[in-house]
């Protein structure tokens, strides 16, 4: 494990937060499948222009807009997922399979945004990209979500940091934690760690620039471990009873995610848009599907 912390600008700074509208629950957003040709006429060009080469697998359009203004949402077959406003403005972008957003839409509509990430996380690339008026929220393969202002200059990283919560340096993490990181994400670089205080006790997040979030426990034990770049979890960490099971019934899936319970795994598998939750016991042995 390199024990180089890459810099981060405006580190007490506060960064924009984006958050969210919940749905009224009176009146339940409305999804309704709509042709090419009932988009907005501004939509049908952009999608032409930008992604000349592409076509649209499925339109929705919704009763109501969320947050960032989406109105219609479409997958297209590059496994780019999109979002416009009402007037056809794109709001929401997405690759529904953790690939990089395609460098021509970067380069068109956020130029700067894909130099900054260019030039200061140059082994990583952007997946998710939300528009509105205050400006850009950028989320990278490796778990950071970085923000811009209206004119794509850098703010910050939005951490989410409350009073529980503060970054701190590699040597303030457990003595287990930081061996565990040695042994078994020897080429991994970290990108920043947090230690969070709550009633049940301290807890460690760990983000890496090759997309894995590596969660510890006051002591120093793992306790969840995400893989956002499609590599594959340490084996070595996990029980083999449970590895074969996964390989015998889901070989076609990626394994996403592990959290260890007292008592159990849970494990979260993918392949495509397809996503299935299991449940181990703690030796190990396939339990049943979470439903």
């Amino acid at each position: 494990m390199k024990k180089k912390i890459i810099a981060l600008a405006l580190f007490t700074t506060l960064t924009v937060t984006f958050t969210a509208c919940n749905s009224d629950d009176a009146n339940p957003v409305q999804i309704e499948k709509i042709t090419v040709d009932q988009l907005p006429q501004q939509t049908q060009q952009f999608i032409t222009g930008v992604f000349p080469n592409t076509t649209i697998a499925e339109a929705n359009k919704v009763n109501k807009p969320n947050y960032y203004g989406s109105y219609y949402k479409l997958i297209l077959n590059n496994n780019v997922q999109i979002d416009f406003d009402k007037e056809g403005n794109w709001t929401e972008i997405e690759t529904t399979n953790h690939t990089a957003i395609p460098t021509e839409f970067l380069a068109q509509e956020v130029p700067l945004i894909q130099a900054y990430i260019a030039a200061n996380y140059p082994t990583n690339f952007a997946i998710e990209i939300d528009r509105d008026r205050k400006g850009y929220e950028v989320k990278l393969n490796n778990g950071l979500e970085l923000i811009f202002d209206r004119n794509q200059v850098f703010m910050g990283i939005d951490l989410d940091l409350d009073n529980d919560e503060q970054l701190i340096h590699y040597n303030e993490l457990p003595k287990a934690a930081q061996t565990l990181l040695t042994t078994h994400f020897p080429s991994s670089e970290i990108v920043l760690i947090k230690r969070e205080n709550d009633d049940e006790g301290t807890t460690y997040k760990v983000y890496v620039n090759d997309g894995f979030k590596i969660e510890f426990n006051q002591q120093g034990d793992w306790i969840e471990i995400e893989s956002n770049q499609g590599k594959a979890i340490p084996s070595l960490l996990l029980p083999s009873p449970m590895l074969n099971y996964i390989q015998t019934n889901y070989s076609d899936f990626a394994l996403t995610s592990v959290e260890k319970r007292s008592n159990s795994f849970e494990v979260e598998l993918k392949n495509g848009r397809q996503q299935v939750e299991l449940i181990f016991d703690r030796e190990g042995n396939f339990v049943r599907i979470d439903r």
